[in-house]
């Protein structure tokens, strides 16, 4: 297509360009804020170093990762020309200058571990090591760098050492079960990331949130636990065996685990897309097995309670429509609701195989009704 003027300013253009000024904007903004807060400049008095803090603290609660990073510097600024020894008093943060450097330094690390600023992170984290190295928040937080640039075994393997320091000297850490959790997942070990993602579940029963993560532990934490009980009955599937009656048993606390923590998580977090799709698809897994049981057995009543539940959590979800439909139509008898889910599906799809099924029934159940008259 050859190039215009008007294809120049169309509404796509200027999105396009819009974005790239918001991020070009961003980034020098946080540039200049980082430069003006490390540069050497006449030091603040040490007065001001808790107010500078409190207000930093307050925008990296907002995620305003620029403003934040200017307040820190200048708080660290204060700090540090203040004399490392001098105790000073510093609102919500710490009752020593050691331990207010510590809480600065660790938060301007985050910030560029946030920005995908890997080096600088790790420069600035040192920073902090030498105040408190065994301190748990700054082997958390390289157990995160370590585990972000984790191209190899090795990396992982240390960044696994650090989450597991942390624990040792903080066993309720939340968050360090998390990411030993997704760690083990990845490598296999589905048991052992069982039992970290139940214990970040029940070190979060207020659902805190972090600044990093896009939900609360207790939210990804159920997440991820859904999804390695997944990994796990999806061994099952590739036994040379007959199942044995503890196989089965097994199954079902799976598959029905896989779902409850779910719903747990969907009641704290009910706008989260990756909560919803992932239960919708256990729930389809668990009525198509309903309706693959012996057909003296077969659970069509159930099966449609797991649909009904589908359409709940997605009222577009025509395979659960068009399902509920033919159980009602084929194997319940029941046409009148046949016909009402048939005519949600064409709501929804307006396909002519599925009109001509909802003009069926309809002729259908006229035609018993005038039988009756």
């Amino acid at each position: 297509m050859p190039f215009t003027i008007k294809s120049l300013f169309s509404l796509r253009g200027w999105l396009f360009c819009a974005e790239v000024l918001a991020v070009i904007g961003f980034i020098v903004l946080a540039v200049f804020y980082i430069q003006r807060g490390s540069a050497e400049l006449e030091a603040p008095p040490l007065s001001e170093a808790g107010t500078f803090v409190e207000k930093a603290d307050a925008f990296f609660a907002e995620q305003d990762l620029a403003e934040a990073s200017l307040f820190y510097w200048r708080a660290l600024h204060a700090l540090e020309t203040a004399g490392k020894a001098q105790e000073v008093s510093i609102n919500r943060v710490s009752q020593t200058s050691n331990e207010a450097r510590l809480h600065v330094n660790l938060r301007i690390a985050e910030i560029y571990s946030q920005s995908n600023w890997l080096k600088d992170a790790k420069a600035r984290l040192e920073h902090a090591a030498r105040i408190q190295p065994d301190h748990p928040d700054v082997r958390l937080l390289r157990g995160k760098l370590l585990r972000d640039e984790g191209l190899d075994d090795e990396l992982l393997a240390q960044a696994t050492e650090e989450f597991l320091a942390v624990l040792k000297s903080d066993p309720s850490n939340a968050e360090a079960h998390y990411l030993l959790g997704v760690l083990y997942q990845g490598n296999k070990q589905y048991k052992q990331a069982v039992d970290h993602y139940k214990q970040a579940v029940d070190n979060d029963p207020e659902f805190r949130d972090i600044a990093s993560e896009k939900a609360p532990i207790g939210i990804l934490a159920r997440l991820q636990l859904s999804r390695t009980y997944s990994k796990m009955l999806q061994g099952y599937q590739f036994l040379d065996r007959e199942f044995t009656d503890e196989d089965l048993a097994e199954v079902s606390r799976l598959e029905s685990e896989s779902i409850l923590v779910l719903e747990q998580a969907l009641e704290k977090s009910p706008e989260m897309d990756e909560i919803i799709s992932d239960l919708v698809r256990l729930w389809f897994a668990r009525a198509s097995a309903l309706e693959r049981e012996d057909i003296e057995t077969r659970g069509y009543a159930n099966a449609l309670q797991a649909y009904e539940r589908i359409v709940e959590l997605d009222s577009q979800e025509v395979r659960a429509w068009e399902r509920m439909a033919e159980i009602y139509g084929s194997f319940l008898g029941d046409k009148a609701k046949a016909l009402e889910m048939y005519r949600k599906v064409y709501e929804i799809e307006p396909h002519p195989t599925v009109l001509a099924n909802v003009k069926s029934l309809e002729e259908e159940i006229a035609a018993e009704l005038e039988s009756e008259e």
